[in-house]
């Protein structure tokens, strides 16, 4: 579990300021179709009867009978994810047909900017897509209408825990988790058997996964017994998947791991540990002592040794894991569906990922919020629990191939209750945190990426920790 101290911000930034320094993000992957067939079942998602359709969790009062339109902005789906959007629209207007929808479609790694723009100019969609490790800036600068009042208890509670916390600012809940994703441990049966080496656990609790110390050792093996053979192309871990691909792409999802692994959080809040862990200091605005105290150095020295040792590529090397040029990868649900829907690609496996002093992998999600701005947040946050009720849920899931973010509709899934990889992603959402609360995590995340990256090819772990971090708090300064 995360602290149960809640980090302060200052609430009396102004959204521009905010929003300064805020720069492109990408984070995903390829999606594929979601294996399994979700069955229907009564949850906190489903209100059929107290409005003129199922608004899910939504609690808040009948919707307007003025003429509205109301802007969403996501990113840009695949064409089946895209259409199925567009056939919600159409339901909800012919319930309400005084209400349009009116879609944007931004890239990915554009929302972030998008936002910064329109915010800043007073004139923002109602609706936008956000990320769960961005919440603290939507809350400490008033971005985000508070969402609890609009959704009820019970489907509150029913999202995963470890998100909603994340999302969760000064008691508001103030974007909404839109799926999960566990990072879960991948690995190429076929290249382990070929040099003989023995394969990570194929187990559902996380904690019965390969300690750190066995994964470098299974590494290792494997380069060596790989270049033996004369085999100059495969690698034993594969570049990273996640943002831009290759070494320092996305600290939140990956590589903060082998640096907060190394703390603890459970120890005496004033150590080395226990800051390692945390990422942040409590106000948010500081990460001396946090990002590069020994612990954290020890994890960035063992990273760097990755690609010294030639363990993994110092480059982006795409689909290098699916393409079947290296034995393990890190990813999320999406690559267990991209690999059910190849059966001819290898035999693979899914396993925890390693763990240090403790269990760790970061849980972030896309998550929708309303504009404070909107003079219709009723009909948003209404709009956002119609494309979140189960019904529509458990189509987006199977088309986009994520895994839910609601136990309830996990529990439907029937998948989840029979497959190891799919058993292990329940176990890693739930022993999963979410990144460090700050409100300046814009300028923490594109600070700290450079720096990994750095690292990896070769720079000196613990004077380049030490310049990110006092880079960080010359950022985080301006949200004093």
């Amino acid at each position: 579990m995360t602290s149960s101290k809640t980090p302060t911000f200052n609430a009396s930034l102004t959204r521009r300021r905010l929003l300064q320094g805020a720069a492109q993000i990408s984070a995903g992957i390829a999606m594929v179709p979601f294996m399994g067939v979700l069955s229907a079942v009564a949850s906190p998602g489903s209100n059929v009867g107290k409005y003129k359709l199922d608004l899910g969790g939504y609690i808040g009062p009948e919707l307007t009978e003025d003429t509205v339109q109301l802007r969403f902005m996501h990113q840009d789906y695949p064409p089946a994810v895209n259409d199925f959007l567009g056939t919600l629209y159409k339901k909800f207007s012919a319930a309400y047909p005084n209400i349009t929808i009116a879609e944007e479609r931004v890239p990915y790694g554009d929302l972030p900017t998008k936002a910064q723009v329109y915010i800043s100019s007073g004139d923002a969609p109602d609706l936008m897509m956000g990320r769960s490790d961005f919440a603290a800036a939507y809350g400490a600068g008033e971005i985000a209408a508070p969402l609890q009042t609009f959704f009820s208890p019970d489907f509150q509670a029913d999202m995963s825990a470890p998100l909603r916390e994340s999302a969760t600012i000064g008691g508001n809940l103030v974007c909404m988790p839109w799926e999960t994703n566990p990072v879960l441990m991948y690995f190429n049966r076929d290249i382990f058997k070929k040099h003989g080496v023995q394969t990570p656990p194929e187990v559902t609790d996380v904690k019965d996964g390969w300690t750190i110390e066995q994964f470098e050792a299974a590494l290792a093996e494997l380069t060596q017994k790989i270049r033996a053979a004369g085999d100059t192309q495969t690698y034993a871990l594969a570049s990273s998947t996640y943002g831009n691909g290759g070494p320092g792409s996305n600290y939140t999802q990956m590589e903060s791991m082998w640096i907060r692994m190394m703390g603890d959080n459970k120890a005496d809040r004033s150590s080395s540990a226990y800051k390692t862990f945390q990422g942040v200091s409590d106000d948010g605005l500081s990460v001396t002592g946090y990002i590069d105290t020994p612990e954290a150095i020890a994890g960035m020295k063992r990273y760097q040794s990755f690609f010294q040792k030639g363990f993994a590529p110092t480059g982006n090397v795409s689909n290098q894991f699916l393409g079947g040029a290296a034995a393990i990868d890190f990813g999320s649900m999406i690559v267990t569906s991209y690999l059910r829907s190849h059966p001819d690609a290898f035999n693979w496996g899914a396993s925890p990922v390693p763990h240090g002093s403790i269990y760790y992998t970061s849980s972030v999600s896309d998550a929708p919020f309303v504009w404070s701005g909107s003079s219709h947040q009723n009909e948003a946050a209404a709009f956002l629990a119609f494309m979140c009720n189960d019904e529509n849920r458990m189509e987006f899931h199977k088309l986009w191939g994520s895994m839910p973010v609601r136990a309830s509709l996990i529990a439907a899934a029937p998948l989840y209750q029979s497959e190891q990889p799919n058993k292990l992603a329940v176990s890693t959402a739930a022993a999963s945190f979410g990144p460090p609360k700050t409100v300046g995590w814009f300028d923490y995340f594109n600070a700290i990426n450079p720096a990994v990256k750095d690292i990896a090819l070769g720079a000196d772990p613990e004077k380049r920790m030490h310049e990110a971090a006092l880079q960080i708090d010359g950022l985080l300064s301006k949200y004093k």
